[in-house]
C-alpha cells in the first residue's frame, strides 16, 4: 500500500510539472464545441477523467469479485450444512450397526444355548 502511495505522489508531481510547463492557451474541439483553454487545465482535466474511468472500471471489478465471494460463502454454508446432515446420518447408521451387532450377538448366544440344550437332550 505504501509503494502505491509513493508511486501516486511521484506520478502526481510529474503530471503537475508537465501541466505547468505546458500552460499556453490552446483550442480544444469537442464534437461541435470549441473552447480556448489553458494547456495545463486540459492536461489536468484529461488526467482527472482518466482517473475517474479507472475508478469506475475498478468498481465494476470490485463488485464482480464481491459477488464471487458472496457465492462462495453460500457454497461453503451449503457444504457445511450437507456435512452436518451426513455426520448425523453416519452417527445414526453407526448406532444402528451397534444395535444390530448386539442383536446378532444375543441371537447367536441364544442359538448356541439352544443347540447345547438340544445336544444334551439327545
Amino acid at each position: 500500500m505504501q509503494k502505491q502511495f509513493i508511486l501516486f505522489v511521484l506520478l502526481s508531481i510529474i503530471i503537475a510539472f508537465f501541466a505547468i510547463t505546458n500552460a499556453d492557451i490552446m483550442t480544444v474541439r469537442l464534437f461541435f464545441w470549441t473552447y480556448d483553454l489553458s494547456g495545463s487545465l486540459v492536461i489536468l482535466i484529461s488526467v482527472a477523467l482518466g482517473g475517474l474511468l479507472v475508478f469506475l472500471f475498478g468498481l465494476v471489478t470490485f463488485f464482480k469479485h464481491k459477488k464471487i465471494v458472496w457465492d462462495l460463502h453460500k457454497d461453503v454454508k451449503s457444504a457445511k450444512s450437507t456435512i452436518d446432515e451426513l455426520t448425523k446420518q453416519k452417527n445414526l447408521n453407526l448406532q444402528q450397526i451397534e444395535d444390530l451387532k448386539a442383536e446378532l450377538s444375543s441371537n447367536r448366544e441364544e442359538t448356541i444355548r439352544a443347540m447345547q440344550t438340544k445336544n444334551q437332550v439327545q
